[in-house]
């Protein structure tokens, strides 16, 4: 079987594993987007940018942040605020009436149906008295006012075909015209609605570039309208077109991090209206080192789920299970064990568990790899039961990304700074808030943009320093510096400074002793599991008699065979 596709990179996890089931082969050739653009395959984008100086974030909360990122869509009042802005609308198409013939034919991409009533009607507005409607709009599915009737299919086909034929000037569209509709004259689309999608970015740009070898332009103009978000959200930016083989467009490492930060923020908000709160006792929670509190990486991925709508469609919905020290080993195990836990029911042709076998792999799941998940700082029984669903809708390991900068967040550090160089008052404020209003640090992020969370931590640092706390005063972990090879690192000291590598290795190590029929064997005693939590990784030689962290230097045991392999050397010392 033979794939075609002009998307051939996917950022959903599931949607990649589908596909390499059909296409075992993988990708056997691509195409490069710059390379097509010099054929006059597709057209030249010219990338502009109009900044309505508009701030749209400051009744955004921390669950509508996190609402924006999981579905990518606004809540309802933003949404509204931003179709009603009479300024925001004024600019978007007095915009294209200044530029109309360079511009046109126009597409552009609304909010929602009322954004695309209003931009239409001002659209129209500003054409000559005696002449025909320059713009119109086609939707999803809209109710007609006065009649209560749905406005028919054939309705928005007939305005495409206007559209086509150089009717219409301009054609807005709300969750219409991204996938398989060719509109080769499209000179220019304008994105006036943010995403944090790639894919829907994505089509949204592939609208105008079709190029003149393909009966389109020669050039596309993408103009997006960015408002004012305080940096709160990581809308897709289109400007990164070409700037990555496999034409992803954003800045994916980036990306990831500020996901993963903003992700933590919210926990961190939540935590710290806890700690604010005076009638909570949260002494315990104060107590422990502060990286503790923040994770290592996510598991990202989207799980199938009904729809609200009559139609009871299927519709992906994004999760994020949050990883920190006490449960990265639990849920590592747990994921690459999942193809022998789901030995334990019988799903034949189903892609969906019922209630009675999600729980049942749930208790067995925790039983096994979260026994003393009440002490466990981050577990949550609702993270391992959507983990549990979304394997059985997709029989692949979710995604993870890993908190690389985690690191740059210790709130340790910046306390013994101040300590340490023995700052006035003065110094103390304006230290704190060059690290506030450092762009190239998380702590902005990190604290949901309220400066006074910052402060508490720090003071909780002090009051560690100062022995308030006693005996139960956890010493702060030792910085691994980045100048420190990491052969000369423990697994648990690579894991601070890079979760990312830690994960990689510990793979190697196990894809080097596990065998054809995916059992992993124990390098001294031979013992063969499926289970990855039946093992241990294990130094072949000491690291105290001079032994490496590298893969020649590692090797799997059994955990028997890890201590009584312990036992021994100890006793020969």
């Amino acid at each position: 079987m033979l794939g075609l596709t002009a998307t051939p990179f996917r950022t959903d996890e599931g949607e990649k594993g589908l596909l390499s089931m059909v296409f075992p082969d993988d990708i056997i050739f691509s195409e490069h987007l710059r390379t097509l653009v010099t054929r006059n395959i597709l057209a030249e984008p010219i990338f502009e940018r109009l900044e309505t100086k508009i701030d749209f974030s400051v009744e955004l909360t921390a669950s509508d942040i996190k609402a924006i990122e999981n579905f990518d869509k606004l809540p309802k009042h933003v949404a509204q605020g931003i179709a009603l802005s009479k300024i925001r609308n004024r600019q978007i198409v007095d915009h294209y009436i200044n530029n109309r013939e360079k511009y046109k034919p126009l597409l552009v991409f609304a909010i929602d149906i009322q954004h695309a009533i209003e931009l239409n009607t001002l659209f129209n507005d500003s054409k000559n008295k005696d002449s025909k409607d320059i713009s119109d709009f086609v939707v999803c599915q809209i109710v007609d006012g006065k009649t209560g009737t749905k406005v028919s299919p054939a309705e928005n086909s007939k305005k495409i075909e206007q559209f086509r034929n150089g009717e219409l000037e301009v054609l807005i569209n709300v969750e219409m015209l991204t996938e398989g509709v060719d509109l080769p004259n499209v000179q220019t689309v304008f994105l006036t609605r943010p995403t944090t999608s790639t894919i829907l970015m994505t089509q949204m740009i592939g609208r105008g570039l079709r190029g003149q070898r393909a009966g389109g332009t020669d050039k596309a103009y993408l103009v997006s309208f960015i408002d004012n978000w305080e940096n709160k959200i990581n809308w897709v930016n289109p400007e990164k077109l070409h700037e990555k083989e496999g034409a992803e467009f954003i800045d994916r490492d980036i990306q990831t991090t500020k996901r993963i930060v903003r992700l933590i923020s919210i926990e961190k908000i939540e935590e710290f209206t806890r700690i604010m709160n005076e009638s909570i006792d949260t002494d315990a929670l104060e107590k422990l080192d502060f990286l503790k509190r923040v994770p290592v990486g996510i598991y990202k991925f989207s799980i199938l789920e009904t729809s609200c709508e009559p139609s009871e469609a299927f519709e992906p919905r994004n999760y994020d299970v949050l990883l920190y020290d006490d449960t990265e080993e639990a849920y590592d195990n747990f994921i690459n064990d999942l193809e022998a836990l789901f030995c334990l029911v019988d799903l034949k042709d189903r892609e969906t568990l019922t209630e009675q076998e999600l729980n049942y792999l749930w208790q067995n799941t925790k039983e096994i790899y979260f026994p003393d998940s009440d002490f466990l700082i981050g577990y949550r029984d609702e993270d391992v039961k959507n983990i549990l669903r979304f394997y059985a809708q997709k029989e692949i390991k979710p995604e993870f990304l890993a908190f690389s900068e985690r690191l740059k967040c210790n709130t340790a550090t910046v306390a013994k700074h101040i300590y340490d160089n023995s700052f006035s008052k003065k110094d103390e404020e304006n230290y704190i808030d060059s690290l506030w209003n450092d762009e190239k640090t998380f702590w902005q992020v990190l604290f949901g943009y309220n400066k006074l969370y910052f402060r508490k931590q720090l003071s909780i640092e002090d009051y560690k320093r100062a022995g308030l706390y006693g005996d139960l005063l956890e010493v702060t972990p030792t910085t691994i510096f980045d100048n420190e090879p990491l052969e000369k690192l423990t697994l648990n000291e690579i894991k601070e400074r890079d979760p990312l590598e830690y994960r990689k290795i510990k793979e190697s190590v196990f894809a080097k002793h596990t065998d054809a029929k995916k059992f992993v064997v124990c390098a001294i005693s031979g013992f063969k599991s499926q289970m990855r939590r039946d093992f241990q990784i294990d130094h072949i030689k000491p690291m105290s008699k001079g032994g490496l962290t590298i893969l020649e230097n590692l090797q799997v045991l059994s955990r028997k065979a890890h201590v009584e392999k312990t036992c021994s050397e100890n006793a020969n010392k």
